[in-house]
């Protein structure tokens, strides 16, 4: 495994962005190459694949979970995750806050970005909302916000986006001072992500190559 890249983007990022190598499709081998070099954030889409994974690797992996949420799944989802960037619907929202799970459980609200009909989320309003009206005694910790940008749309789009997401994070912010991740950026977009003050990317085959 070339681990250039993955170097070159530790060392723009710096101690105060998170890097979460998305791992899903990518073998162990591969895991284990960055995780020999310090790296402990990976995510998956999959929860199979999640566990087969943790089974297999280091326990002190913070495994973050990136995928759809699947109303049966959710509390495997919760007992394998350090935290689940995709809370995209107030139903799976509701079922969290009524787990009864052991823990603390670090969640982030998928916010819907520009008009895509196939991209799940919350619009501005009601994540507002939610986070307005959480109790932040649960043991559902609301830690901040998940976004993806446009597919099929200028430079420009995603930038406004992005930074439309980083105020609307902002205001989250005076709500509660539990808010402080925004996940938004991947492969294609991540520099403009953090120009837009993301404080957290995912990245997949950038820096691992093409899956197996």
């Amino acid at each position: 495994m070339d681990l250039t890249n993955y170097l070159k983007i530790k060392e723009m990022l710096g101690p105060n962005i998170t890097l979460v190598a998305v791992s899903k499709g990518q073998p162990i081998d591969k895991i284990m190459s960055l995780y020999e070099l310090g790296h402990r954030d990976f995510g998956e889409n999959f929860l199979q694949e999640l566990d087969q994974k943790r089974q297999q690797l280091p326990n002190d992996i913070k495994w973050h979970f990136l995928g759809n949420i699947q109303s049966n799944k959710l509390s495997k989802i919760v007992r394998s995750s350090f935290m689940i960037h995709s809370v995209s619907r107030k139903k799976i929202y509701d079922q969290l806050i009524n787990l009864d799970e052991k823990g603390t459980t670090r969640i982030l609200l998928q916010l819907k970005l520009g008009h895509e009909k196939t991209k799940s989320g919350f619009s501005e309003e009601d994540a507002f909302s939610i986070v307005r009206n959480h109790n932040e005694n649960s043991k559902i910790k609301i830690k901040g916000l998940m976004a993806i940008s446009e597919n099929n749309v200028q430079n420009v789009e995603i930038l406004n986006q992005f930074k439309s997401a980083h105020i609307f994070f902002k205001s989250l912010q005076s709500l509660t001072n539990q808010i402080d991740t925004l996940s938004m950026g991947m492969s294609n977009d991540y520099e403009m992500a953090i120009l837009c003050k993301s404080n957290l990317i995912r990245l997949g085959t950038i820096i691992f190559g093409d899956r197996s």
